[in-house]
């Protein structure tokens, strides 16, 4: 199963601006997106609605081809219009929320559950407290690990399985993402 999520504090992301650093701009978006950027009513704004999507995608394209770490954004073709990210022809629909404290995207799948938290040192064992509450689930039957590249996921001891999850986190806030499982 492919998942992934991103999210951004608009607080941190729109205190530093970059829509004038052509630096930045050309390392992380191609020049179709640079048009998309600047015909936006907020530019800015979208730079971090792409920089979301993007990462998004990156996370699920890292766990459907299971290779190691290495974001390289300018790969990631995103069309703010269509929701939609391209990387080697494998399109992404990415699904984004927005409000005034964060941007939230999330691949498009139908069965997941997201979890929001404040973001604190603590933030893994709160999900899985919560996880376990939602899941009904003992406590002491979930652990979150990485897979030998480095992506996480839930083992659920009582079942022997590991469960697909993405997890993101960005100054005040903290999500994570999963399927809808019976356990």
């Amino acid at each position: 199963m492919i998942i992934g999520n991103d999210l951004i504090d608009l607080e941190i992301a729109l205190g530093k601006p970059r829509l004038k650093n052509d630096r930045f701009l050309s390392k992380v978006f191609t020049d179709s997106e640079i048009s998309q950027i600047y015909s936006q009513s907020h530019p800015e704004l979208a730079i971090w609605k792409m920089w979301s999507m993007k990462e998004t995608a990156y996370k699920a394209h890292q766990r459907l081809f299971q290779i190691p770490a290495r974001l390289d954004p300018v790969t990631y073709e995103c069309d703010l219009y269509n929701l939609c990210v391209i990387k080697e022809q494998k399109n992404y629909s990415i699904n984004l929320e927005q409000d005034e404290n964060h941007i939230y995207s999330w691949l498009e799948f139908k069965n997941l559950d997201h979890i929001k938290i404040p973001y604190s040192t603590n933030y893994k064992s709160d999900f899985i407290k919560e996880f376990a509450i939602r899941t009904d689930l003992d406590l002491r039957n979930i652990e979150l690990r990485k897979n030998h590249i480095g992506i996480p996921e839930l083992f659920l001891k009582h079942l022997g399985a590991n469960l697909p999850i993405s997890i993101t986190h960005h100054g005040r806030f903290a999500a994570i993402c999963f399927p809808l499982i019976n356990c």
